[in-house]
């Protein structure tokens, strides 16, 4: 069986790794069942001696080369790899995981036994196309940094991807910086508990459909869409954010955006919201009025740079009084009534009826 080319102009090299297309795990007694080249191979994966004996009769029996590797994300399973396909990487205080060799060419297929995907595919800069349409996932937890810095990548694949299990999909594409679209139609993220910085720096995605997105359990969405400056509009009215404690940054640098639907947001547990808008500077109006920020602290910075915002929309709902750090708010607003540069902090995020740059919704 030959491997996708993956790369422009490289010949396919033939894929030595030949995995069924199921995913094999472990039971709860660390039982492990799964064949490679027609042959099956069971162990306890608990026990040394038995992935000593497994490993040495699939390396005699197989022409590519496996070897264990102990999950530190995850299910922290004992995983066994291809060598030619993966190499395990040691990051100083981060820790070490197994990461895709881009050199090798190989349609990437999951390790066996794998519940993790952090930092897989982290800076694989000379992919330009990636299929996963083969890459069961139906066993991972975790996909965090997944395709961090994948800065070439125009053509990414996850089509077939099964995210039931995942809680953790922080970073997951962020710094994809050629990517103009991405189709997650097929996502199931009601186990997510992080989006953090998920698709910050993916500079040239201009469109992106995230209304099957289950975000009940998120607690995290700080940086989510930062820098996405190619991004006109963003429709996330379907989102719960009922457990979210941070937006910070959340849209920070989405110059682009003329049109935000922000109607289904929760606010009452956010405590930071800190340049939330800044830099969004094609932005003409905000509508906030569902907003409970009653518990938020931070709001520094927090509409900054937005140039051609006209109206911020607020209700009753809105209370500054646990806000602590709110300096620069509203600067270089010039487009907001009555705005003045001399007054850009805290004290003018009230009613313009009491002098404030703010518009009280009925």
């Amino acid at each position: 069986m030959k491997s996708m080319n993956l790369f422009e102009g490289s010949k396919p090299k033939e894929n030595t790794n030949q995995l069924p297309p199921p995913a094999p795990i472990q039971n709860e007694d660390g039982v492990l069942t799964f064949a490679i080249n027609g042959i099956i191979y069971s162990l306890n994966v608990n026990l040394e001696e038995e992935r000593k004996r497994v490993k040495k009769e699939i390396n005699t029996n197989s022409l590519a080369k496996y070897n264990w590797f102990k999950e530190e994300t995850g299910e922290e399973h004992w995983v066994i790899y291809n060598t030619k396909m993966y190499e395990v990487i040691h990051i100083c205080f981060v820790g070490s995981f197994l990461h895709y060799r881009e050199s090798s060419a190989l349609a990437p297929i999951i390790p066996i036994n794998a519940t993790s995907c952090f930092k897989m595919f982290e800076a694989c800069r000379n992919l330009t196309t990636l299929d996963l349409s083969r890459f069961n996932t139906k066993n991972v937890v975790d996909m965090g940094s997944m395709f961090f810095e994948c800065e070439n990548l125009m053509s990414l694949n996850v089509s077939n991807f099964n995210t039931s299990k995942v809680n953790d999909m922080g970073y997951m594409f962020n710094g994809c910086k050629a990517l103009t679209q991405l189709d997650l139609s097929n996502f199931y993220t009601s186990k997510v508990t992080n989006m953090s910085y998920m698709f910050e720096y993916c500079t040239k995605l201009i469109q992106l459909d995230l209304s099957n997105f289950d975000t009940s359990q998120v607690n995290g969405m700080r940086f989510m869409f930062g820098y996405c400056k190619a991004l006109t509009q963003l429709d996330l009215s379907s989102f719960d954010t009922s457990k979210v404690i941070y937006m910070d940054s959340m849209f920070r640098g989405c110059k682009a955006l003329i049109q935000l639907d922000l109607s289904g947001f929760i606010t009452g547990d956010i405590v930071d919201m800190s340049e939330m808008f800044s830099g969004c500077s094609n932005l003409m109006q905000l509508d906030l009025s569902n907003f409970n920020t009653f518990k938020v602290i931070y709001m520094w910075r927090m509409f900054e740079d937005c140039k051609k915002l006209t109206t911020i929309y607020i209700s009753d709902k809105w209370n500054i009084d646990s806000v602590k750090y709110s300096g620069y708010m509203f600067n270089d607003c010039y487009s907001l009534q009555n705005f003045s540069p001399e007054k850009t902090d805290i004290e003018m995020a009230k009613p313009i009826e009491e002098g404030g740059y703010l518009t009280l919704k009925n």
